[in-house]
């Protein structure tokens, strides 16, 4: 009830011009409890895992289960269970959906040359979940559709739109500033997890060099998380700024042994070889 008078109010307000509800005000509303979105996580989550295999490792899981909530222990949000999972799948990517699930695919764990890459990775996931990004998202949809309802008359607008968020690629868009938040609070977060910060600017420069030498491999990549010079500036001007800090981990004692394990057990595909005329 609270929410729908909420939605009522802000419409009335863009539609009678109060200027006191900025664009940025309206980009950070989010109409949704931590209850309501961990229910529609668990809904996606189960939507995820018919649409995508997971790899079902307990080794690696668990590997990734364990930084994953160590990295939380530092985060700005704490009011629900985070769960991660590595996905059987050897496009270089990862996403987060509400609710605290972070997805993590094998040919993105494979790729990463040390452990602190891979946990800028998770980190910037994570701090999307923190942000409440894909909620607000869906807030701006309902806003959106309830104005088009109030404006045009056009009835269930609103829930269409919020249907057509949670597709497989609509909920992965992020803006420019949503991808800026991941990226800052990430950096500070692996940081104070005792991680090497740096590991971000290295995890950059690989995909920006991946995309150069191989683009069809990484479009998909590329899709959902947009990389840009200014991302890698804006992370290193950021570590300048930290704190020395002794002791900051590129990888763990057991970084070595998972990625043996990972690639004796699950070997890579082989690259089909051209066919020669």
């Amino acid at each position: 009830m609270i929410r729908r008078r909420l939605i009522k109010t802000l419409v009335l307000a863009v539609v009678v011009g109060f200027s006191g509800i900025s664009c940025s005000t309206i980009r950070n509303i989010n109409l949704y409890s931590s209850n309501e979105e961990v229910q529609l996580g668990n809904s996606l989550d189960k939507e995820v895992r018919k649409q995508m295999e997971m790899l079902g490792d307990a080794r690696l899981d668990s590997f990734v289960a364990v930084r994953g909530r160590k990295l939380v222990e530092h985060s700005k949000r704490k009011d629900i269970e985070y769960n991660f999972a590595v996905v059987k799948d050897e496009s270089i990517n990862a996403f987060a959906i509400p609710g605290g699930f972070c997805y993590i695919n094998v040919g993105l764990f494979r790729k990463s040359r040390t452990e602190a890459e891979l946990i800028s990775v998770i980190s910037h996931e994570i701090n999307h979940v923190v942000h409440q990004h894909s909620m607000k998202r869906l807030s701006q949809a309902n806003l959106a559709g309830a104005l088009t309802e109030t404006l045009l008359g056009n009835k269930g607008t609103a829930a269409k739109m919020a249907a057509n968020l949670f597709t497989n690629s609509g909920m992965l868009y992020y803006s420019r500033e949503a991808e800026r938040e991941a990226d800052r609070d990430g950096l500070i977060m692996m940081y104070e997890a005792g991680y090497d910060p740096q590991g971000m600017v290295e995890m950059f420069g690989m995909l920006m060099q991946g995309r150069e030498q191989e683009p069809s491999a990484w479009a998909n990549l590329f899709s959902t998380h947009p990389m840009t010079n200014e991302r890698i500036e804006n992370a290193r001007s950021l570590i300048a700024q930290l704190p020395p800090k002794e002791g900051l981990m590129k990888n763990s004692p057991q970084w070595e042994g998972i990625r043996t394990f990972l690639n004796e057990t699950y070997p890579p595909p082989k690259k089909k070889e051209d066919k020669k005329n």
